[in-house]
């Protein structure tokens, strides 16, 4: 079963150990994670090359290791308090894109670091603090049982925060646009234009 993970490319060494594990342990549950810029390379836009991924992937983990550090600056209008730790900005691209498909996504960044996908309550999916500089930091019994709940969904298709859409079985859908999240009916083509098939996507013209 494949799987997406969302995580930078580079990370400093003090956090090689705890991602080589984690890695390791979802080998060994079966899964097979696909990343751009690891497992996969790109021949077109990496955002394009995401979205192909992702289509092919049962489930989503979004990794937030810290790549941005800001000691002084602004905040809108308010001067900051301490220092501020971002993530990649892909991890919020690539999480808002599993979210929008439907797939179950669980989410786990370091300690401190904060903001768009990261911030308590800002998407209905699993969010887990953890101290990434701990080599075992994935064998936590919690995590563990987060991790396993996650995969159930994956095998079973239910997404983690309930927006698998029930498809009717009776119409035709769009193999190009429909999600678990959100099924995008054919619509039946005027007898004037059958020679080029029977059925339209309104969304992007896929015919068939």
């Amino acid at each position: 079963m494949h799987i997406f993970v969302s995580r930078p490319t580079w990370v400093s060494p003090e956090f090689d150990a705890g991602l080589e594990v984690f890695l390791t342990t979802l080998t060994n549950m079966g899964l097979t994670p696909r990343t751009l810029g690891s497992s996969d390379y790109p021949s077109k836009a990496p955002l394009d090359e995401v979205i192909e991924i992702m289509d092919e992937c049962e489930g989503a983990i979004v990794l937030g290791y810290p790549q941005i550090s800001i000691s002084k600056g602004k905040i809108k209008d308010y001067d900051l308090e301490s220092e501020l730790s971002l993530p990649t900005e892909w991890n919020h691209i690539e999480a808002a894109l599993a979210y929008s498909k439907g797939i179950p996504l669980i989410m786990f960044h370091h300690k401190n670091v904060s903001r768009g996908v990261f911030d308590r309550g800002v998407m209905n999916a699993f969010v887990h603090e953890v101290d990434f500089t701990s080599a075992t930091w994935s064998m936590d019994s919690a995590l563990n049982g987060a991790i396993q709940k996650w995969k159930s969904n994956c095998e079973s298709g239910n997404s983690n925060f309930g927006v698998t859409a029930k498809v009717d079985p009776d119409k035709s859908t769009c193999p190009n646009c429909t999600t678990k999240a959100k099924p995008i009916y054919l619509s039946a083509l005027p007898a004037s234009f059958r020679d080029f098939g029977e059925w339209k996507c309104s969304v992007c013209n896929y015919m068939a």
